[in-house]
C-alpha cells in the first residue's frame, strides 16, 4: 500500500515541477528577480525530497512551489473566463481558415442547376398530405420542406408585383373558391378574367381577388376560406446546400465539366454563381439545340452525354431568358471564342439560367473551387454527380 501512495505523490510532484518550470522560463525576462529566486530554490528541493519515500515532505514541498508560483504569475481575473474565449476564438479562426482555404459551404438559390443541383422550389400540397405537426418537424429536417399557408408563401412564387400592381394571397371575403375547365384549361368560376396573361380574377363571393397565374395551382380550391385567411397553400422546399473544394485549383488546372463556384459580382448582382465548365481557354463554344459543339465538335464526356440525352435534362439552347441581356449565343451561328485565360460556364438547366451564353467568359483568377458534396437536406445527401 505505501509503495502506490509514494508512486502517486512522486507523480504528482513531477507535475507541479513541470508547470513551475515552465511559468519560471515564461517569466524570468519580466518576473520579480527574487520571486524567481525562491522558486528555483523551492524546484531543487523538491527535486531532492521526490527521490526519498517520505510522502508527506513531498506533499508539504509541493505546495510550498505552487505558492510561490501564484505569487510569480498571479491568477487572472475572470481567468475561467478568459480561458473559454480565447478557445472561442481559436476556433472560429480555425473554422474561417478551412472556409477560406480549404472546404466552403453554398446554398443553391436557383434552379439553373437542376436537377444536378437544386434551388429554391415551391410544390401544391398534395391531396390528403399530412399537415400536422411531427410531420413537418421530420420533413423540415429530412427533405427542407416547409409548409406554407400564408403571404409567404405567395412571395417565394413568380413575380408579385407587375405594372405597379401589388397582389396579395389573403382573402378579402368569405366564400369558396370554385373551378371549371375550359379547352383544358383551368379556370376559376365562370367570372373568370385574365389581366394581360399575367393575373387573374377570383371571387370570393361577389369579392374580386387579383392574384398571379403562377399562383393558380397552389390556391384552396373547394375549400371554405374566411376573410383574413390566405386562398394559398403548399411546400416550399429549401435548395441544396453544397461543399466546395477550394484546393483543387491549386494543384490541378479546371477540367471541361467540372462543376464551379465562380465569383460573378462584375456581371451580376449576386456575388458568386455556380455552373458546369464547357469552355477551356482558347476554344470556340457554340449551341447546336440539344447540343454543346467545342470547335465544332460535341463533348463525349459521359456528363455532357447525359445533358444531351437523359429525359431529366433540356439539354441546351439559345440564351432567351435574361430579357435585359443580349445573348452572345442566341441564334444559330453565334458563338464565343475564349481568351487564353477564360473558361465559359453554363447552367445544366439552360431554359431558367443567367450563364456564360450572356457575359461571355470568366477569367482563372475569380474561380473558387469546384463542388463535391451535398450536405443538406438529407434526403438528397452525398456526391454532387451521383446523387440523383
Amino acid at each position: 500500500m505505501n509503495f502506490f501512495k509514494i508512486r502517486k505523490a512522486r507523480k504528482e510532484l513531477k507535475e507541479i515541477l513541470h508547470h513551475a518550470k515552465h511559468i519560471r522560463h515564461m517569466h524570468e525576462d519580466i518576473g520579480d528577480p527574487q520571486l524567481l529566486s525562491e522558486l528555483k530554490s523551492a524546484e531543487e528541493r523538491a527535486q531532492n525530497i521526490r527521490k526519498g519515500t517520505d510522502v508527506t515532505a513531498m506533499e508539504a514541498v509541493g505546495s510550498e512551489v505552487c505558492d510561490i508560483c501564484e505569487k510569480v504569475a498571479p491568477p487572472r481575473p475572470q481567468h475561467k473566463i478568459r480561458e473559454n474565449v480565447e478557445v472561442l476564438f481559436v476556433a472560429i479562426a480555425a473554422a474561417m481558415a478551412i472556409r477560406a482555404h480549404f472546404f466552403q459551404p453554398f446554398k443553391i438559390p436557383t434552379g439553373s442547376m437542376q436537377p444536378t443541383l437544386y434551388g429554391i422550389t415551391v410544390r401544391p400540397l398534395e391531396e390528403g398530405e399530412s399537415t400536422a405537426l411531427p410531420v413537418r418537424i421530420a420533413k423540415f429536417f429530412w427533405k427542407g420542406e416547409v409548409f406554407l399557408n400564408n403571404d409567404t408563401l405567395f412571395d417565394r412564387l413568380a413575380k408579385l408585383v407587375t405594372v405597379g400592381k401589388e397582389y396579395t394571397a389573403t382573402a378579402h371575403a368569405d366564400g369558396y373558391i370554385r373551378m371549371h375547365e375550359i379547352d383544358g384549361r383551368v379556370l376559376p368560376d365562370y367570372r373568370d378574367n385574365f389581366d394581360g396573361g399575367k393575373t387573374i380574377t377570383i371571387y370570393l363571393g361577389n369579392t374580386p381577388h387579383v392574384v398571379s397565374q403562377a399562383t393558380v395551382r397552389y390556391s384552396r380550391y373547394g375549400e371554405y376560406i374566411r376573410k383574413g385567411e390566405s386562398m394559398l397553400r403548399g411546400v416550399a422546399k429549401a435548395g441544396d446546400y453544397i461543399l466546395v473544394n477550394r484546393m483543387k485549383y491549386n494543384f490541378f488546372p479546371p477540367k471541361r465539366g467540372d462543376i464551379v463556384v465562380f465569383d460573378a459580382k462584375d456581371v451580376a448582382r449576386d456575388a458568386y454563381y455556380i455552373k458546369r465548365l464547357v469552355g477551356l481557354p482558347d476554344e470556340t463554344v457554340s449551341v447546336n439545340p440539344p447540343y454543346l459543339t467545342v470547335n465544332g465538335k460535341k463533348p463525349t464526356d459521359r456528363r455532357f452525354q447525359k445533358l444531351f440525352h437523359n429525359d431529366k435534362y433540356n439539354g441546351y439552347v439559345y440564351g432567351t431568358y435574361a430579357s435585359n441581356l443580349t445573348p452572345l449565343i442566341g441564334k444559330p451561328g453565334e458563338s464565343i471564342t475564349l481568351a487564353n485565360d477564360e473558361y465559359l460556364f453554363f447552367g445544366d438547366n439552360t431554359l431558367n439560367s443567367l450563364d456564360g451564353r450572356y457575359f461571355g467568359g470568366v477569367k482563372q483568377e475569380r474561380l473558387l473551387g469546384t463542388a463535391f458534396f451535398v450536405g443538406l437536406p438529407f434526403d438528397r445527401a452525398g456526391r454532387v454527380e451521383t446523387i440523383h
